[in-house]
């Protein structure tokens, strides 16, 4: 089994959109881009979704509901993001469900008054994918879940925040710090950490240099330490047959 991680669009601006890829099924993480572009990302094999996992209401990440939904792919969201979009599935809190092949368990994460799902995702070869983005902070641990693939926002450096912006508060509250990222890495490495990918970074208040270099310190030589952008493509693992 091959598995992969492949970064559709991510950020403010250009929206968010993620496709894990097990053979021949692929898993979708937001769609906050436009249609055309999740296609191409996904090189148009749109039978190939078993399902799409969206986070929140918010335009940079449900842009593209109607049209994912039109093309008979399950969304799976909280129960008020289910309500206000209609033909959303609810997935339920902290209850494994299986996608495909996969294992989804979703929960809460804080982002402003908007409510939000992070996943814990169990891929075909076992192996855990963490996905959260839009967050104040994590209010669980995963020590003991061994977390091999982290895909999870690291919004802002924490002193860039202009204090006059209007998008100040919601800044601070609703996405991730750098500090607050390279708390969640301490606290939930592990041996079997492999992959770091960082994403929905700020065009502002953001440093890529700084971010990687900041959580490479935190994780080890041994980890893979990246920062997504349009196109990226994150082997997983391989499984021989």
């Amino acid at each position: 089994v091959n598995i992969s991680l492949k970064v559709i669009r991510t950020g403010s601006t250009d929206g968010n959109c993620y496709a894990i890829c097990a053979d021949d099924e692929i898993l979708l993480l937001d769609f906050g881009c436009r249609y055309q572009q999740i296609l191409e990302g996904i090189d148009f094999k749109i039978s190939n979704v078993v399902g799409a996992l969206l986070t929140h209401i918010h335009g940079d990440h449900a842009k593209s509901y109607k049209e994912v939904s039109r093309a008979g792919i399950p969304v799976y969201a909280n129960r008020e993001t289910a309500e206000q979009l209609e033909m959303a599935k609810v997935a339920p809190e902290k209850i494994a469900i299986p996608i495909g092949r996969f294992l989804v368990t979703a929960f809460y994460v804080p982002h402003d008054d908007t409510p939000n799902y992070a996943y814990l995702i169990t891929l075909p070869n076992g192996e855990k994918l963490l996905y959260a983005t839009d967050f104040g902070y994590l209010p669980y641990t995963f020590k003991k879940t061994k977390i091999t693939h982290f895909l999870i926002e690291c919004n802002h450096l924490d002193m860039a925040p202009d204090k006059t912006s209007g998008k100040y508060k919601h800044s601070i509250k609703g996405h991730s710090s750098l500090s607050t990222v390279k708390k969640i890495m301490q606290i939930n490495k592990s041996p079997n950490l492999s992959n770091v990918i960082l994403c929905h970074l700020s065009e502002s208040w953001g440093n890529p240099e700084i971010m990687q270099h900041e959580i490479e310190t935190v994780v080890g030589d041994e980890v893979s330490v990246k920062i997504a952008h349009s196109g990226l493509i994150c082997e997983l693992s391989e499984i021989p047959f």
